[in-house]
């Protein structure tokens, strides 16, 4: 499949089979070809998700539904993808987040990384990235400000 596609795109592949997660072959396998083709393995951290308390829906449905797979900081190809599933608690959030920060300061000096962040209640999404940016922007100043986040007015 990922031989067919146009070559003129970044692309990333997110897994979440335990065999793709336990250092064997299989993850062997899964890395090299991803590197050989130039595709970078989505990093799924849910570590927040899994750590918060489920006392909402939102939370419980997360915990049921993302996989509680090992973190592996493995990079396949120019453009990492950091996937964090923050939780309702900005504070557990900012230090499980920490490690990140060495991670992609390393990255940012031979790659382009990218960050993907969302919570179960995807409203609390901007409160992560505002909670999150601080570090981020010490750590690596050239990006800025925290973006802008617009407000959906109405559906349609």
């Amino acid at each position: 499949f990922l031989d067919s596609l146009p070559g003129e795109f970044n692309y990333g592949v997110e897994v979440r089979h335990p065999q793709f997660f336990a250092k064997g072959e299989e993850e062997q396998t899964l890395n090299r070809g991803l590197h050989q083709r130039g595709v970078n393995r989505v990093i799924l951290d849910s570590r927040p998700v899994h750590a918060a308390c489920p006392h909402s829906e939102a939370i419980r449905d997360a915990q049921r539904k993302k996989p509680k797979v090992p973190v592996h900081a493995v990079l396949t190809a120019t453009n990492p993808l950091i996937r964090f599933i923050g939780s309702d608690d900005m504070t557990q959030n900012r230090e499980l987040f920490q490690v990140w920060l060495q991670k992609l300061a390393q990255w940012h000096q031979t790659t382009t990384p990218y960050l993907f962040l969302h919570t179960p209640d995807i409203a609390q999404a901007p409160e992560l990235v505002h909670t999150l940016w601080e570090d981020l922007r010490k750590t690596l100043p050239e990006i800025g400000a925290v973006p802008a986040i617009p407000q959906q007015s109405s559906l349609f």
